[in-house]
């Protein structure tokens, strides 16, 4: 939805697209370049949490200018203390935090995707749809959506040993553990359990955050996961914080994409200050040379 949300509005302004226009219109063009940044970064947030209420059948707000840009978010999403019907204070404060630590993480595979559209001089819109796809696949940020289903299937906490012994025999595979960069604890992660810690009544009142941290501390001792370096990834944990501030599972994911794409954009807009030169990857060839066609 988020992806058709952000096609959409592309769609629908033309004159922010340079193929119409017949012309670049972003590359040293300081001024426009962060006028898109500001209008993406607003319209990403009312296309998440348009989604957002579509889905959970929340009546959606009108964004209010007097809030914070978080704090605003979850306010159009209708996520709020019933108490107050204001976002919980405590809640904007995570998510803020959790944005900061989860923002950029150097050449991902969506960053790359995003850098890779860029080059060749579209609209901001269009690099971050490229990103947007790039991450959701099931190596990328979709694996923290099939880790959660996967933790669901658990059942309880009383399984959480069957699970660990099924992923060792090599029966089934342990999403959101193990990365590309970090053979010891994300060091992200550390600060993400504080935010765990601070919502420690919200984390006791579900029980499907109780089977992951079950699972958690098996594999922590476990001589199988700790000989091969592989910890959980910081934004397996980022999950367990929006599942215990009462986002739904399936609903993670678009929460971790809000989470990106300040950093995204951030990427768009350094590489809008460069040379005009597009990405293309060069291939080895490894087939035969010289091979005839038959007639």
């Amino acid at each position: 939805m988020i992806v058709a949300g952000l096609s959409a509005l592309q769609a629908s302004q033309k004159e922010f697209t340079p193929a119409y226009m017949a012309r670049d219109l972003y590359l040293k063009n300081t001024g426009l370049v962060d006028s898109q940044c500001v209008h993406v970064l607003a319209s990403m947030a009312m296309i998440s949490a348009a989604s957002y209420c579509h889905h959970s059948g929340h009546k959606f707000n009108e964004p209010d200018p007097s809030m914070g840009y978080v704090e605003n978010m979850l306010w159009m999403m209708n996520h709020v203390d019933p108490a107050t019907g204001r976002p919980n204070p405590k809640y904007v404060r995570c998510v803020e935090k959790l944005w900061i630590l989860i923002a950029d993480h150097e050449m991902t595979c969506s960053t790359a995707a995003l850098l890779q559209t860029a080059s060749s001089l579209p609209d901001a819109l269009s690099a971050l749809i490229s990103a947007v796809s790039a991450f959701y696949g099931i190596l990328h940020g979709g694996a923290l959506e099939v880790a959660y289903k996967n933790i669901a299937e658990v059942g309880s906490a009383d399984n959480a040993q069957a699970k660990i012994d099924r992923v060792k025999r090599k029966e089934e595979r342990l999403f959101g553990y193990g990365h590309r960069i970090y053979r010891v604890t994300d060091p992200r992660a550390v600060f993400i359990k504080e935010m765990l810690n601070e919502l420690k009544d919200e984390v006791d009142r579900d029980p499907l955050l109780k089977v992951a941290f079950a699972i958690d501390d098996i594999a922590q001792k476990d001589e199988y996961f700790t000989s091969r370096g592989l910890k959980p990834n910081a934004d397996l944990f980022a999950t367990f914080v929006y599942k215990a501030m009462g986002f739904p599972a399936d609903f993670i994911l678009p929460m971790t994409v809000m989470s990106r794409t300040q950093g995204l954009i951030a990427h768009w807009k350094e590489a809008m200050s460069g040379s005009a030169r597009i990405w293309r990857p060069q291939q080895l060839y490894k087939g035969e040379f010289g091979k005839k066609i038959d007639e």
